[in-house]
């Protein structure tokens, strides 16, 4: 998908091979503030936060690249997925959101389905697995949104609702979740695939799937192919 970039977080740094191949392919690189001080490899294109955590020497080093945004109302990823938007990006990748604190954590992955309203596609990998982010795009016939989504057989896959009226519909997997009831995140979580593909339909979004990364890295879902 074009117009997309990837976004690195100051978080744990990635180490598992997948997102390490996400981070240096990577088209457009934005870091968050302090992010850029543990980047290897590669340069950023842009760095942007209230800048607090940057040392002196990235900020004389990327002094071209850097966006200050002093919003205390706003963490350092939301600044840099709302820049994103700004530009015209309509696809990101987030990684180093997790790991380290894990209240940060928290924050972040509930951010998604805000991320989700911004952005066409969203997505946040880490060094387990990835979070597919995905908000309302109603059919006018079935009130449902649907999409396809590549997995493989036996791999583990969760569902999370933000909204307690969150309605889904999934077939591909071991456990049905059509009654689930979205009060709390544990409920349809811990599932199965049982094919290559799951078929999704849901209403009341946001909705976040998550998978972890198969032992062949190299078969990873891979949402912009989708």
């Amino acid at each position: 998908m074009k117009n997309q970039a990837v976004i690195l977080a100051q978080g744990a740094y990635p180490s598992h091979p997948y997102p390490l191949q996400v981070l240096h392919e990577a088209a457009m690189l934005v870091c968050t503030d302090g992010a850029v001080n543990n980047l290897k490899g590669r340069e950023p294109d842009i760095v942007v936060g209230d800048l607090d955590s940057l040392s002196d020497r990235m900020k004389k080093r990327y002094a071209s690249r850097l966006v200050l945004n002093t919003d205390q109302d706003t963490n350092d990823l939301t600044k840099a997925v709302q820049l994103c938007h700004e530009k015209g990006i309509r696809a990101v990748t987030i990684l180093g959101a997790a790991g380290l604190r894990e209240d940060h954590m928290l924050g972040n992955i509930s951010l998604l389905g805000d991320y989700a309203r911004m952005m066409e596609k969203v997505r946040m990998v880490t060094d387990y697995g990835t979070f597919w982010a995905y908000t309302d795009k109603t059919s006018p016939t079935s009130g449902f949104t649907g999409f396809s989504l590549r997995c493989i057989k036996g791999n583990p896959v969760s569902f999370f609702g933000l909204d307690p009226a969150l309605e889904l519909k999934v077939i591909g997997v071991q456990y049905p979740v059509e009654n689930v009831v979205f009060d709390a995140l544990w409920k349809a979580t811990l599932n199965t695939c049982t094919g290559n593909r799951l078929e999704v339909q849901f209403r009341n979004g946001p909705l976040l799937i998550y998978m972890i990364h198969p032992a062949i890295f190299q078969e990873a879902p891979d949402i912009w192919e989708e």
